[in-house]
């Protein structure tokens, strides 16, 4: 009896135990986790919902506004967007706030320069769409690849408010003036630079800056024209020199008469007598080269050899060779 007391005591014990157990934990889940109203729960619920959903409308903004501004060639500024974005502005305030960017300013510069001048201010829309009508004109003509094919070739024109239709009669005009253009002049352009019609057009077009040939290149050219025009040929690097001595187009065309008066006695004479006497020495003589001396006493000496021999009897007319030409240009 004394023993079935003592393991009925233990059990009491071991339940007292478990009890407690049971209580204590109970306790610790209520102070780890106090009760929430169901209104509260599902507050909470809402807005962890909102918030998913302003994150998602966001991140739609960013790749929206980012991949707009990529087409405009301004994809440098999607840091600036992604922060201006989280800091929770619409994607109508971020991009009011980009178009103050000095990015946006000087990719549309014509913009800045239409602002000034008091005319309307094109939107990036209608700016990329005359851009690329621009650009369809040029591309149609021929033009060579640089000019006027990028955003800040076609800021002057925009700026200028010249709409694609005025710049389409500009290019018009260009290739009627190189149609009725001196046939010498634009033969010699063509052979001695390779350059094709487009290229031509472009020199029309905008004499400062289609090709450096415009300056020094475009006088060469006249030269080897004048050249041609008599009936003579002259290398490139000839026309270049003398184009840089600033010879006219005028003084070529004179000049060469000249040369082509003087040079087949002087070359057929040279023939007879060994003393050579061509057409780069009648060029110096005649456009006081740099072998301009030379090239005198040269032909003198011919001109007296003539005189010697035939004692003013030559088929060549007397004195023929003794014309002074000595740097007439």
């Amino acid at each position: 009896m004394a023993k079935k007391t003592k393991a009925s005591s233990a059990a009491s014990i071991r339940k007292a135990e478990e009890a407690q157990k049971a209580k204590d934990a109970k306790a610790n889940v209520s102070v780890a986790t106090p009760q929430v109203s169901p209104e509260e729960a599902a507050r909470r619920a809402a807005q962890e919902v909102e918030n998913a959903r302003l994150q998602a409308q966001r991140t739609d903004w960013i790749e929206y506004t980012s991949q707009l501004f990529n087409n405009y060639g301004l994809g440098t500024l999607a840091p600036k967007i992604t922060e201006y974005v989280q800091q929770g502005f619409s994607p109508d305030t971020v991009t009011l706030k980009l178009q103050e960017t000095p990015e946006y300013k000087q990719r549309f510069a014509g913009n800045e320069a239409r602002r000034k001048a008091g005319l309307s201010v094109l939107s990036p829309r209608e700016y990329l769409a005359t851009e690329d009508a621009y650009r369809q004109i040029m591309r149609s003509t021929g033009l060579p690849k640089g000019f006027y094919d990028s955003p800040d070739d076609f800021n002057k024109f925009i700026e200028s408010d010249v709409s694609p239709t005025e710049l389409k009669q500009r290019v018009d005009l260009a290739q009627t003036a190189i149609d009725n253009a001196d046939p010498y002049y634009t033969r010699t352009l063509q052979e001695m630079y390779g350059l094709s019609n487009g290229d031509m057009i472009a020199q029309v077009l905008d004499p400062q800056r289609a090709l450096p040939f415009i300056t020094k290149q475009a006088q060469a050219v006249q030269f080897g024209a004048a050249a041609v025009r008599q009936g003579l040929q002259v290398a490139k690097p000839i026309a270049e020199q003398y184009a840089s001595m600033g010879v006219t187009q005028q003084q070529a065309e004179q000049g060469f008469q000249a040369v082509a008066q003087i040079l087949p006695t002087a070359e057929k004479l040279g023939q007879i007598y060994g003393q050579n006497y061509n057409q780069e020495q009648a060029l110096s003589e005649v456009f006081s080269g740099p072998m301009s001396a030379e090239a005198i006493q040269r032909r003198r000496r011919l001109s007296e050899m003539e005189q010697s021999t035939f004692a003013g009897q030559s088929g060549v007319r007397r004195g023929s060779l003794t014309q002074g030409t000595q740097g007439q240009f």
